[in-house]
Formats: structure tokens, sequence, C-alpha cells
């Protein structure tokens, strides 16, 4: 039983087994070896009772492996660390069998099942990557925005991201940016069309060609500041002096209106972030440490349907991974800790205490964490999903959704809360919030921003 014990502590993490218990069951199967080896010769000399014995002994040593080790996930592939030392990723696509890393010099993807690089794509000149979109259209287009360090964020280009291929080249009349920096949902994907935002307005060209379809100019005296895509809807937000963020949804095919909000931000914003289009959810977060710091969530009409406050007597929610500073994270597309789910927002929740570092010659961390579940129809909660440490991954998979924490991924339902399987992460840990995505059946990627320390850039698991 020792034996089998432990050839499987030395050959499960192979196939997906292993975990917490994994070193403690090898401590115990490398003891058991001692007083078992005289029941081993024994086994030898007496084979009418010994083998039955040894065989039983076998299955039983399996049994108490797989009881304690439980599925787990290895890193079967690993980009090579980022080079130089200084540079980070913007943001991440996934689109059919690659996965796509955009950093500010350069768009690398990888393909998923090997890990190998099927293609690069480097800004012209001495520009680098100042935005991208979202989301991606059909047929696997994306949208970067580039341009030279200090200067405007003017030019965006379409990508085939099925082989990098540049398609068209447009440019806007876009606010300056600070140094290499990059900022977030300046352009969309909505339906067939691509949005572009400058400082007068936004402007609609299609995705295949970037031939103009329509512009749209905010309230006078307004000025824009984000765009965002779905398929039948395109939403913008701008701000009109020190009075309310207005959020107006258009028709993506002629750019019409269909409706008009003022958000309750009188005093200004420090953040605002359209989490969902369709349906429209908007997570506010004012100046003023009395005004809005919710999520909204609105119908078709622009009535508002529920609001669910980011900061209240139960949780803090992470609407952002990694908390409210993570726009500094992914820059470009920046990773959305509250996610929609039929009309349910699942987000990670936090309460004081629920990290502890121990002092002294030993310093040990005790962690939890959870998600929740809150109705964008009338604020309620629905239900409380614990964890066993903060949320670092988040990702929507049909009914279901799958929490990344640094030891372990858990698939969660999304309408009950149920968790219907927990998977030990085996190799490396991901100790900032990452772009998880899926790749097959319990095949998972993981693109981390920095890739040049802990973690390697991008890894294949399963």
């Amino acid at each position: 039983m020792f034996a089998s014990l432990g050839l499987a502590v030395l050959f499960g993490p192979a196939n997906g087994f292993g975990g917490d218990s994994l070193a403690f069951m090898g401590a115990i199967s490398i003891l058991g070896l001692l007083p078992c080896g005289a029941g081993f010769v024994w086994a030898l000399i007496h084979p009418r009772r010994g083998l039955p014995s040894a065989a039983v002994g076998s299955v039983l040593g399996l049994g108490i492996f797989l009881c304690f080790a439980g599925d787990g996930l290895n890193d079967d592939w690993k980009a090579p660390p980022d080079q130089p030392s200084t540079v980070r990723a913007v943001g991440s696509w996934t689109s059919g069998s690659l996965v796509v890393r955009v950093r500010p010099d350069q768009v690398v993807a990888y393909r998923t099942g090997s890990g190998s690089v099927a293609w690069h794509w480097t800004p012209p000149g001495q520009d680098s990557v100042c935005t991208m979109s979202r989301g991606i259209g059909a047929g696997g287009i994306g949208l970067v925005g580039h341009s030279p360090r200090g200067k405007p964020c003017a030019a965006v280009t379409s990508l085939d991201l099925a082989d990098g291929r540049e398609g068209w080249t447009d440019t806007v009349d876009a606010p300056a940016r600070d140094g290499d920096g990059a900022d977030s949902d300046l352009v969309a994907v909505a339906g067939t069309q691509a949005v572009l935002q400058g400082t007068d307005g936004w402007r609609a060209v299609r995705l295949t060609d970037g031939r103009e379809l329509w512009r749209s100019a905010p309230d006078t005296g307004c000025t824009p500041l984000e765009v965002a895509g779905g398929d039948q809807d395109v939403v913008t937000a701008a701000q009109c002096g020190d009075g309310a963020a207005v959020l107006r949804s258009l028709a993506p095919g002629n750019g019409k209106d269909r409706t008009r909000i003022d958000l309750p931000t009188e005093g200004g914003l420090k953040n605002l972030m359209v989490v969902s289009v369709e349906p429209l959810a908007v997570w506010v977060d004012a100046q003023a440490e009395h005004g809005t710091h919710a999520v909204l969530s609105y119908d078709r009409s622009g009535r508002q349907r529920a609001a669910i406050p980011v900061s209240g007597d139960e949780y803090d929610l992470d609407v952002m991974l990694g908390g409210v500073h993570a726009f500094d994270e992914f820059s470009a597309r920046p990773l959305l800790g509250g996610v929609v789910v039929d009309d349910l927002l699942i987000v990670p929740g936090e309460k004081p205490g629920d990290v502890s570092i121990s002092g002294g010659p030993h310093p040990s961390r005790t962690a939890t964490g959870r998600l929740v579940a809150y109705s964008l129809a009338d604020g309620a909660k629905r239900w409380t999903a614990g964890l066993d440490d903060q949320v670092t991954g988040l990702l929507v998979d049909g009914g279901s959704v799958w929490a990344m924490t640094r030891d372990k991924l858990t698939r969660v339902d999304a309408a009950t809360g149920r968790q219907s399987r927990e998977l030990d992460v085996n190799d490396t840990a991901s100790l900032y919030p990452v772009d998880l995505a899926v790749s097959g059946r319990e095949h998972f990627t993981v693109v981390a921003e920095d890739g040049t320390r802990d973690e390697p850039p991008v890894r294949g698991m399963s």
C-alpha cells in the first residue's frame, strides 16, 4: 500500500493529481516503506497469501491518494520571460485557438495547445500601444491604438487575430497621453462596426474596411470619457463640466440615440466603467465620500433598475480585479472582477481580516475569499460562494463562472452559487490579477501583466 502511495505521489502530478497534501502523503509513504519492507519480503516467500494482500494494498494506496489529492491542473507550457525586464502587458484577447498578449512594444499570439508563437505584430516607427478594444469582432478582428511616446493616441489599426495581418488604419483627434501609458475604452467593437473616440465625439467605421458610417457628438460643454460596444448597442459616456456624467445608448447601424441617462455623479468622478452593455450596468465611483459608489443597472428605456453599493455593511466588492487601483494593471483592457451572467452581477466580495499574515521568524499567511451574486433587476443578494483565497482571475463559461485563487480553480454555477468543480493549481501560483481563458474542456490559459518575475507571461494549464 505504501509503495503504491509513493508511486502515486511521484507520478500523480503529471496526470492531473496533487495538492496541498502531496508533500504530507509523500513523507508518510517514505516512512511507511521502512516497516513494510519486511512485509513485502514475506509476500514473496508466501505468494499464496502475500500476493493477494499486496493487490489489496495497492488498491488501498491508490484510493487514499485519490481521496486526499483530488484533481489538479499542471502547467502544460510556459512562454519565456519578458525582455526587457521593465515591460508590462496592457491587455490580452482570446480568439479561437490563440491567446494574444498585448505589450506597449509588441503584440504576440500564442497557440493555446502548445504555447508556440503564431505571429508577432509591432507598432510602426517609434509608436507604442496606447489603447485596445475590449472585445473582438466577427472573424477575429481586434482594434489597437498606437502613437509615439507622449503624443495623442491618434492612430487606430485593425488586426486580423488569426494571422496578425494589418487591415485598415484610421486617425482620430485624441487627447494627449502621458509617456508610454495606455488608456482603456477609447475604441470599441459593436457588432460589425468599430467605434473610435476623439475629443470631438465618436465615429463609427465598418470593421472590415474602415469605411465611415456615422458620427455622434456629445452635448455642448461635454467631454467624451469612454465608449463600449455590444452586439446591439453602443454605449458612450461623457463628462459635462462639474455636473453629472451622461451615458447614452446608440444604435450601431446609424448612431441614432436610443436612451440618454444622467448619472448621479455631481462633484466629479474618480472612476467610471461600463461593466455590461447588454444588460446595461455601469460602475460609478464619485469623488465625494458621500457620492455614488455603486454598480447601477438600467433598462432599455433608461430607467434605473438597481443600485448595488460597492462598499456596504457586509462586503466590499472588487468590481475591478485587484481593487480600486486596478486601472494601473492591464491598463488598455483592465480585468473586470464584476461579471454579468443572466441578469446577475457576480463579483468577489471582501471583508476586513480576510487575509492575515503572522509575524515572527516564520511568518505565515491565512486567507479566505468569496463570490457574491446580486440581481441587476432589484439589487438583492442572491447567493454567496466561499473560496479558499482572494480571487486572482474570473471567467464566464456558459452558465458558470470559474474563479481562480492562488492555489485553486473553482467552477461556480451562476444561478445558484453551487460549486460544481474544484481543481488544485499544482505548479505556478498567480499572486496578482491575471486574465483567465478557457481553451477546451478543463484546458485554460493564464496571461500575467508582469511576465518578468514570479509568473511566465502566458501559460497553458490542464
